[in-house]
């Protein structure tokens, strides 16, 4: 996908940089500061298109909810194809990420990218969604081993009403429920910017993953701060009738786009200077 500066003469454009950018393999670290930044850059695109946003935040609801209604049903016939769903997300991902760029490019966001992973680049975005899936298998057998033994000794426990033994029981469950969050975040720093770097600068899988990886490492802090902020920005728009997530939610989507073009892209230098 070429990169081209969107006009910026236009008001219906949205430029995340007036400058000439250049891709950084790998990524780089921006700051704490910026998580600011994606979360206002992805108001801003929302703002420019709304209406557009709003149905392609329907139209991603709809379609992710059909195909769990069919996978479902046809797991009656094959057993564990409703996890299926989780391989296919990295797909709309991707197609988010293509709406995005085309309105930073043109000005206008098109729904039909929406699906645009299914025809491109189908098996490496799907590959993604498997590596996630795995690493969350993997956490989930890890915390099972530990707070399903920690759940008997509870219950036993609590026969005996031993205070000690008890905050022993309980400190393990939350043992339990911290690995399988450092398992969730490891398949988020695999997975989050893999299918923009598939999609966009038309990285095989193994090299997506991995400079995703790199560019997460170099963010932790500003990875933090941006979930944090964005939750408690949810949070609140969800408290009138949730009619405000009707913002916050094609918003969050919008930052999958708009962290990838800070981390991943840089302005460039002239040679003059």
């Amino acid at each position: 996908m070429d990169h081209q500066e969107i006009n910026s003469t236009s008001g219906e454009n949205v430029s995340l940089s007036k400058e000439k950018e250049t891709f950084i393999p790998g990524g780089r670290a921006v700051g704490a500061g910026a998580s600011i930044e994606w979360i206002s850059n992805a108001w801003n695109m929302f703002k420019a298109q709304p209406l557009k946003w709003l149905l392609l935040y329907l139209t991603y609801s709809v379609s992710l909810l059909a195909f769990v209604v069919v996978s479902s049903i046809l797991a009656l016939i094959i057993p564990y194809l409703f996890f299926a769903i989780i391989l296919i997300l990295p797909v709309f991902t991707a197609g988010i990420i293509v709406a995005s760029e085309e309105q930073r490019m043109t000005g206008e966001l098109k729904i039909g990218s929406l699906f645009v992973g299914f025809k491109h680049k189908l098996g490496s975005l799907v590959a993604v969604g498997a590596l996630t899936f795995g690493i969350s298998i993997l956490g989930l057998f890890a915390s099972m081993l530990i707070g399903g033994v920690s759940l008997l000794q509870l219950f036993f426990l609590l026969q005996n009403s031993d205070p000690a033994l008890l905050l022993g029981g309980i400190s393990t469950l939350i043992l339990a429920g911290v690995i399988m969050a450092i398992f969730s975040i490891i398949a988020l720093a695999f997975s989050w910017f893999a299918p923009a770097l598939i999609m966009i600068n038309d990285l095989k899988f193994g090299e997506a993953v991995s400079m995703s990886l790199s560019a997460v490492k170099q963010n932790l802090l500003g990875g933090f701060i941006f979930f944090l902020l964005i939750n408690v920005l949810m949070y609140i728009s969800a408290i009138p009738f949730g009619l405000g997530l009707l913002i916050t939610i094609p918003m969050y989507m919008a930052t999958y786009y708009t962290t990838y073009r800070n981390i991943f892209y840089a302005p460039q230098v002239s040679k003059s200077e």
